[in-house]
């Protein structure tokens, strides 16, 4: 997943909304003073991520390199096999089946 400024302020925004709505409903504010406010709090606000979500992101961008190298190696699978040069013997097939 990825979350850019603008998809992070919207969130932010919408939150920001539902906390005013809150406050409204509890202590019967003007809404006005309350949509102001988030304007000014979305500015100076700032998200920090875990360190499990510093992980996560890691291990993503890892998958991707790993998922373009493969796409890689069947591209040039796919060009030995159009042209003819791919071949497989019967001990490589054994090999790689027995591989645990």
């Amino acid at each position: 997943m990825r979350i850019d400024n603008e998809g992070m302020r919207r969130v932010l925004n919408r939150y920001i909304q539902q906390q005013c709505e809150m406050a409204r409903v509890k202590d019967s504010r003007d809404d006005k003073s309350c949509a102001k406010k988030s304007e000014e709090e979305t500015q100076s606000d700032r998200v920090t991520l875990s360190d499990q979500a510093l992980q996560l992101r890691q291990a993503l961008k890892e998958l991707e390199a790993a998922a373009e190298a493969r796409q890689e190696k069947v591209e040039s699978i796919r060009k030995d096999l159009e042209s003819g040069r791919y071949e497989v013997t019967g001990a490589m097939v054994a090999k790689k089946l027995l591989k645990p």
